[in-house]
């Protein structure tokens, strides 16, 4: 390589391929990066220059490490499923970015390293970059987001409310129910009108009731009362069976005090419902041993993988009591299969 760099637009104009590949090796990494740009839009990633294209993708410079990721993703190319967790993990805002865009233009998919890195981009400290991660959870389709999507119905900012919800409703449809009536109860008019309007579109005797029955509306005003309003609210929608307000007690399940979401967890214990095992799953790291233990006997109820496998890491939690009573649910599940 002379004092003088390459021409990558002149190469790439005449088409001169081993000119680009070789400045693939070139000292500089811009001008790696653009022979990089250049030979992928000619070439592609799976062609003859595959290996070569290939070696970027541990390059020293950040900057063209990440190009190479994106490109490789963009093909679907599940080798950089690892190069991917990378970015979500230790990448700069802009990296994980344009990762999660080009997951999102992929479409639905249910590959396990798709739905772990936008998991990461939906637990982003950064809105920007939540939002993005809802954008590729919502083109995924895989309801295996949906709860977490759901926990960014608690973010502060509105928009990202309203972003979350109708990510919800285009991947689970009247599924999304349980999440959306929760947000009737919302401190924003915009996000409850949001809800409401997809709500209205969905054929179900509960959400009817959720829209209209006055019985509903007292218990909003329960949720949105002081601590023991709201630990008491919890307490009778599970003593009274009130099913509509399953979408409640979910978001109860997040509240500040540990007493609101003991009730909660107990009331969901009721409807055995599938949606409350995601939400136990999640208390399973609430940093109080009586909330996990609650959420144990919770799972403790279904016969379902996701449960017993949300059980198995209190087998070693380091409260005994809540090691007892996770081994005598597991125990439980697996006599019964």
């Amino acid at each position: 390589m002379g004092f003088f760099p390459p021409n990558i637009k002149r190469l790439d104009r005449k088409n001169d391929i081993p000119g680009l590949l070789k400045c693939l090796d070139h000292r500089w990494a811009w001008v790696r990066y653009r022979a990089f740009a250049a030979l992928s839009a000619r070439c592609g990633t799976c062609g003859e220059a595959a290996d070569r294209l290939r070696k970027l993708l541990d390059d020293p410079d950040p900057w063209v490490k990440t190009l190479a990721v994106l490109k490789f993703a963009e093909q679907g190319d599940p080798s950089v499923a690892g190069y991917m967790k990378e970015i979500m993990r230790d990448g700069s805002r802009d990296a994980r970015i344009g990762l999660l865009r080009v997951l999102a233009q992929r479409g639905p998919t249910d590959e396990p390293a798709v739905i772990q890195v936008i998991m990461d981009g939906l637990a982003d400290r950064r809105a920007l970059v939540k939002g993005h991660a809802i954008t590729a959870a919502a083109s995924t389709r895989h309801r295996r987001l949906m709860p977490y999507v759901g926990d960014l119905l608690h973010e502060n900012l509105h928009g990202l409310r309203i972003q979350a919800a109708r990510a919800l409703f285009e991947i689970g449809g009247s599924g999304s129910a349980d999440y959306l009536i929760g947000l009737l109860a919302d401190r924003e008019r915009e996000v409850r009108d949001e809800a409401r309007a997809m709500l209205e579109s969905m054929d179900s005797d509960m959400v009817r009731r959720a829209l209209n029955d006055t019985r509903f509306i007292e218990l909003i005003r329960g949720m949105n009362g002081t601590e023991p309003v709201r630990r008491e609210t919890a307490r009778r929608i599970g003593a009274e069976s009130i099913r509509e307000g399953l979408a409640l007690l979910i978001r109860a399940c997040r509240d500040r005090y540990k007493g609101v979401r003991i009730e909660a967890l107990r009331a969901m214990a009721v409807f055995r419902d599938p949606v409350a095992i995601d939400e136990a799953a999640r208390l399973m790291k609430d940093r109080y041993f009586d909330v996990r233990l609650e959420a144990v006997r919770l799972l403790g109820l279904y016969d379902d993988d996701r449960a017993r496998e949300a059980i198995e890491p209190a087998l070693n939690d380091r409260v005994r009591k809540v090691r007892e009573e996770a081994k005598r649910a597991h125990d439980g599940m697996l006599r019964f299969r």
